[in-house]
Order: C-alpha cells, then sequence, then structure tokens
C-alpha cells in the first residue's frame, strides 16, 4: 500500500505551498541545500509518530475524535514547545495532515466501498490536541458530536448502529506509519557518557554497553543480528576478520580486524557510523527507515553500499535526505526537490528523473570516484537496475571499482542515444552497458531499438551486452526468491516478465533478491560471464 500525505502549516511549510509526498517500498529522497527543510520530513515522521501508534487501533479515542472531541497524543521529549518547533510560525492557523491510503488490486478489504478516500487530521495551534474528519469521494462524512463508535474489535465505524465507514485500510495506513526509524545527522558512538538516546538511536556508552548485551546476552535474536552486522561490515570493508567487542571500561568498542586489535578511534568515523547505524536497525526491524544525510563521513566509495545495507534491515524502504543530488538519483526509486525561498518557506517538489547522462556523472563527482579505485563504468537500464546490479557486482569482488548508472529507462534503448553516449566517453576510459533483452521466447527477435543501441555503442567503444534472458529478474536462482519472497512467490522462467506471474513483485525490490544471490548462481549465465569480464 502506498499513502499519500499532505501537510499545510508544519515547519516551514505553509499552508499555500502544501508538502505532498507519497510513503512507498523502496528508496525515497529528499534532496535541498542546508536549512531548506528536507530534514523536517523526516523528522515529521518521528515528532507525530504517537498521534499515528494512536491512530493505528480502534480504541474509543479515535471515534471521538471523529465525532468532534478533541483528544490528545504525546510530541517526544525533542520537542519543547509546539508552537515554534512545530507549527509554520508566521500565521496563526492550525496545523493539518491528510493521509490517503492507494490501494492495489491485490489489497482485499472486505467493505470497499465503506473506505473514505482520505482523513484530515487538524491540529489545533500550539497544542498536542488532534480533530479527525473523514472524506469520501463525494465528500465529507458528518458524525454527531460523540456519535461514533466501533462495535466490539470491529473495523467498522458506525454511527448510532449504522455502519458508515470501514477503516480498516486507514489503521494498516497508521501502523506503517509508525513503525518507523529515525537516524538524526549527528551519529558518533564515541560520544563517552551518554546514557539517553538520540531520537531513535542509543549513542555514546549508552550503545556500547547495549551492543555488548547483543554479543552475549541471552536473546539469540540478538546474538544474531550482531553477527550479521559484524557480517555486513567485513564484507563492505573487504575485511578478512572482524570482532566487535565493548572495552573492559564500557568507554569504546575494541576492533580486531585481520588478527590486528584497535580502538574504534583508530578507524574513522566511516567505521563508527557502519557500526552504530546498522547495530540500531539490525535490532529494531521497522517497516522505514529514516536517515539524514547517510553520506555523512564517508567515501563515494560505500554511500551507495551503505544506505543499501541499511534498507536491508527495514521491512519496506528507506527515506533520506541527502546533499548529493548524485545519491539521490543512483539510488533513490522516488526524489523531491526541497527548496527554500526568500520568505522563509520550503516548497517541495518532485525532481527531474531523467537527466542527462554527463550532467549525472557530474553530479555523482566521477573524478572522485576514480581517485578513490572507481575506473569502470557500467551503464544499466533503470534506476532500480543500479542497486541490482550493486549486489551482482558485489559477487564479482567489483563493487567498489565499477559504477553502475542509469540510462534512464526504454526511451534511451536506440539509436538517438549515440550524443549522450559520446560525452560519457569523455568523462571515463572503460564503459559498458548491459540491457534487458525483453525476448519473449528463445528464438524471438530483438526489437529494433535494442539492436540499434547495441550498435550505437560499438560505435563508441562501449562494451554492450544484451541479457539472453527477458531481463535481469530472470536470472534470479529460487533460493534467493524463496529467502525474501517466500514459498509463495514462483521463480520466473527465462522469458516470463515479472507482471505476468502470480504473485509478482515489484522491480524495487529486485536488489533484495539479488543480495540473497550467490557468485555460483550467475558463473554459468551469460550475465555472469559478462560481469566477470568487466
Amino acid at each position: 500500500m502506498d499513502i499519500e500525505i499532505t501537510l499545510k502549516n508544519y515547519r516551514c511549510f505553509p499552508e499555500s505551498q502544501p508538502v505532498r509526498m507519497v510513503l512507498r517500498k523502496g528508496f525515497t529522497s529528499f534532496v535541498g541545500v542546508n536549512n531548506s527543510g528536507k530534514s523536517s520530513l523526516l523528522k515529521f515522521f518521528y515528532e507525530f509518530r504517537n498521534l499515528f501508534q494512536v491512530l493505528s487501533d480502534v480504541r474509543p479515542q479515535f471515534a471521538q475524535a471523529l465525532s468532534g472531541l478533541p483528544q490528545t497524543f504525546a510530541f517526544p521529549p525533542s520537542i519543547f514547545d509546539p508552537q515554534q518547533d512545530v507549527f509554520f510560525n508566521a500565521n496563526e492557523h492550525d496545523l493539518l495532515i491528510e493521509v490517503r491510503p492507494v490501494l492495489t488490486p491485490q489489497e482485499k478489504y472486505d467493505n470497499i466501498s465503506l473506505i473514505p478516500n482520505v482523513m484530515a487530521l487538524t491540529i489545533p495551534r500550539g497544542t498536542n490536541t488532534y480533530l479527525a474528519r473523514l472524506e469520501f469521494t463525494n465528500g465529507p462524512l458528518i458524525i454527531p458530536t460523540g456519535g461514533a463508535g466501533f462495535p466490539g474489535d470491529s473495523t467498522i465505524l458506525t454511527t448510532f448502529g449504522q455502519a458508515v465507514a470501514d477503516m480498516a485500510a486507514f489503521l494498516d495506513a497508521f501502523r506503517a506509519l509508525a513503525d518507523t526509524l529515525y537516524i538524526g545527522a549527528f551519529r558518533n558512538a564515541l560520544n563517552v557518557g551518554t546514557k539517553q538516546a538520540y531520537f531513535d538511536i542509543h549513542v555514546g556508552q549508552a550503545f556500547i554497553q547495549t551492543w555488548g548485551s547483543y554479543k552475549t546476552g541471552a536473546v539469540k535474536k540478538y546474538n544474531e543480528a550482531a553477527h550479521k552486522v559484524e557480517a555486513d561490515i567485513k564484507r563492505i570493508f573487504g575485511f578478512e576478520e572482524l570482532q566487535i567487542n565493548p572495552a573492559p571500561d564500557d568507554e569504546t568498542l575494541q576492533v580486531l580486524v585481520d588478527g590486528r586489535s584497535y580502538n574504534l578511534l583508530e578507524l574513522g568515523s566511516g567505521l563508527t557510523q557502519f557500526i552504530l547505524v546498522l547495530a540500531n536497525a539490525a535490532i529494531k526491524q521497522r517497516r522505514f527507515i529514516l536517515i539524514d544525510e547517510p553520506e555523512l563521513n564517508l567515501h563515494p566509495s560505500l554511500q551507495l553500499d551503505f544506505i543499501t545495507t541499511l534498507a536491508s534491515y527495514s521491512f519496506e524502504g528507506v527515506l533520506f535526505a541527502t546533499h548529493s543530488v548524485g545519491l539521490a538519483r543512483a539510488v533513490a526509486d522516488w526524489r523531491y526537490s526541497v527548496r527554500r525561498f526568500p520568505d522563509n518557506t520550503s516548497r517541495v517538489a518532485e525532481l527531474d528523473s531523467t537527466p542527462r547522462l554527463s550532467e549525472f556523472l557530474g553530479e555523482l563527482g566521477f573524478s572522485g570516484y576514480r581517485e578513490l579505485g572507481f575506473g569502470k563504468i557500467l551503464l544499466v537500464e533503470g534506476k532500480t537496475d543500479v542497486k541490482t546490479m550493486q549486489q551482482f557486482l558485489r559477487h564479482y569482488g567489483k563493487d567498489h571499482t565499477v559504477v553502475p548508472l542509469p540510462l534512464g529507462g526504454h526511451t534511451m534503448i536506440n539509436a538517438s542515444a549515440e550524443t549522450e553516449l559520446a560525452e560519457i566517453t569523455r568523462l571515463a576510459d572503460e564503459i559498458f552497458a548491459v540491457i534487458d533483452s525483453e525476448r519473449t521466447a528463445a528464438n524471438a527477435s530483438l526489437e529494433l531499438g535494442r539492436e540499434q543501441f547495441k550498435v550505437t555503442c560499438e560505435k563508441l567503444g562501449i562494451r554492450c551486452h544484451i541479457l539472453e534472458r527477458r531481463a535481469i529478474e530472470n536470472y534470479f536462482s529460487p533460493s534467493s526468491v524463496l529467502k525474501v519472497r517466500g514459498e509463495k512467490w514462483p521463480t520466473l522462467q527465462p522469458y516470463q516478465a515479472v507482471y505476468d506471474a502470480w504473485p509478482g513483485w515489484s522491480k524495487s525490490e529486485n536488489w533484495r533478491i539479488a543480495r540473497e544471490m550467490t557468485r555460483e548462481d550467475l558463473d554459468a549465465t551469460d550475465l555472469g560471464k559478462f560481469l566477470g569480464a568487466i
């Protein structure tokens, strides 16, 4: 289920320029300069979490709010003064949150005709109370004061015994909105003496002590989560051996790397961030992870790896705020720009999703990648293929030497791409491309545009491989699909489209399945041989 959210008079976003965003599975980015408001959009989910928790269950307070009787919720300790900290400060109007579940055909609810279109939540200015109003496609639902109720544990809202709305979809939506982990921009596990959490994560000495209990305590799932964190960090940094343990005085972490012992201070803030953030995410296992500036303290070679590894600890996806347009375009399935204006208001809009490839490389700072060991570019068809191909490259030990970049979709797969491809050849010496064949059978002909694209690549010195099978997801092994999707999801046949399988899955989930594959799964395929030769 996608969840559409509209905000009015929240922080720097007035009702004249409301925020409209969608919470979806996958990766969502908010891109902007300092103080543009991008971090506020992540904090919104943290600051109103208690409200969403209250609304995720049928209880008397919910019915009373729908009947026009104000109800209370709790702001987190970081909000000292709601009037100044949460509400737009250039008017005296109330804050409005509108929530609309976007249902897919696969999502079954018993009383679809009774499901409202929107729930509007009004937060009276400067208070921690709320009122709720339901909107159907044909207008608002008017409920007499005190006249609403939920009989028993039913999700059906009634007024004087008459069913007027089925709130099941909204309850599901609010559960998703409440099940988040917020990670702020300041992340330092060595702030010794800190006993309190920093937003949702343990830091400082509190984290060090907690990590010790994760590793050696009696809870097996915590032991296993700590082991997974160590295994992920060992793989990403290329260590042969890694152990992370609290020092005897609980003042720092002692890290054993390839037989040598280090105090964490000796290993730098980048490794500290991996340990701190991944450990918190591994234990808490939320549906969505919200992280401010995931590129913080990390070389470009680790940024994509960090955020995709972090996402593997969530059930649904990651929302992140960043300064880097390049990182957003490389990893995010949905991207928003956040801009600050002279009147101290901010506006949110969808970021252009089809940049020129040469501009895209400039935003990524490819020269910086080259200095860190990246010497090759692998062009892939779409944005979801970037993360999938990164997982495949990891199996061949090439994820830190080859930069996967999206072509921008099938509209670039034709002879007209020559001008932009020629610009790319001036920026890197070794360029490769891999695109889907879209064949429906083994003997089917290629589309003309795909043949023309390959000819253009060869003309420019770009080694292009067209997959023998239909698409990337047709290379997934049965065991990898089973691990991620479960027994009821079938493995695709070589020329079967993912949307023809029942049940299918979204391409935005491909990277999770690719992550569970092994090199042996790919070696005998044309894709594996191509990747091995890069």
